[in-house]
Order: C-alpha cells, then structure tokens, then sequence
C-alpha cells in the first residue's frame, strides 16, 4: 500500500494547489500502476476530505476559461462534459458569467484578431472573424452580430 500513500499524498499536494475533478486525478493515478481498489480508496478519501469538488472546480474552469482565456459558452460546456461534470453543475457554473461579461470578451477578442488580420476583401475577413469567434465557443447569432457591428466601425 506504499504506492497508493504516495499516490494519495501527491494528489492531495496537487488538490490542494489548484482545482481538480474526479477525471482529472484518474488520469494522474495512471502513472501509479494501482490496482482498482487502491485507485477508489484514493479517490474516495480526496472526496470525503473536499480535496476535489465537481461543483468548485467547475466555477473555477468557467470563470478562468472566459476571463483568462476568451472562450465562449459552447466551447466550456463541451470542455466540462469531457471530463465528466454533471450538466446541472455545469449549468450553475455558467451562471456565474453574465452576459454582458461574455458580450464583452467576445468584443474584446474579436478586435484583437481584427488587427492582426492582413487588409484584404471586407467578405474574406469577415469570414475569417466568424470562424474564429465559433471555434473559441461563441453563439453563432451573437458572433455574427458582433462581426457587422464591428466592420461597420472598421475603417479600411
């Protein structure tokens, strides 16, 4: 049982420095080589001592993955499904995010990427803001109206 006391002890180092969910640490686990068992008492003893919380770690994802890094809803949603978080907790953490906070990152991100953009034909970067904005997670009607919003200010 020394491998599992030194798996416990580094993922509650690891816990305890940075939000984690259940996958995440399961992942971590797998280089341990632990059976089944040591792995559940790992992962039920990180539980019961609130090293991890699906619920914590998810406000946490939200609020970082929208300030810090400009993604959209969709994109977070899809990020949190894939390492299994419950839809009614993902739900919640995603109403700590206003609108006008996640109308503002998409304005934000939007405008640095237009003036990276070569100038070039008005149609082709705006296709190019559009396909941008929906790969970071950003409604499609929200992104377009952005978009024009945006090129109709944008001097050539």
């Amino acid at each position: 049982m020394e491998r599992g006391s030194n798996a416990l002890a580094a993922m509650q180092r690891i816990c305890s420095v940075r939000e984690c969910c259940k996958s995440e640490i399961l992942n971590k686990l797998k280089r341990y080589s632990l059976t089944g068992e040591e792995v559940e008492e790992i992962i039920e003893s990180l539980s019961n001592d609130k090293f991890f919380d699906h619920s914590r770690f998810a406000q946490s994802f939200v609020r970082d993955k929208s300030s810090l890094s400009g993604w959209g809803p969709a994109k977070i949603r899809w990020s949190l499904r894939s390492k299994a978080i419950e839809d009614e907790i993902i739900e919640s953490a995603m109403l700590t995010i206003t609108p006008q906070q996640r109308d503002d990152k998409l304005n934000s991100i939007l405008e640095r990427k237009l003036h990276t953009l070569k100038k070039e034909d008005r149609e082709k970067i705006r296709a190019k803001l559009i396909r941008f904005a929906l790969s970071r997670g950003f409604e499609y009607e929200k992104v377009l109206c952005e978009v024009n919003r945006l090129l109709a200010n944008f001097a050539k």
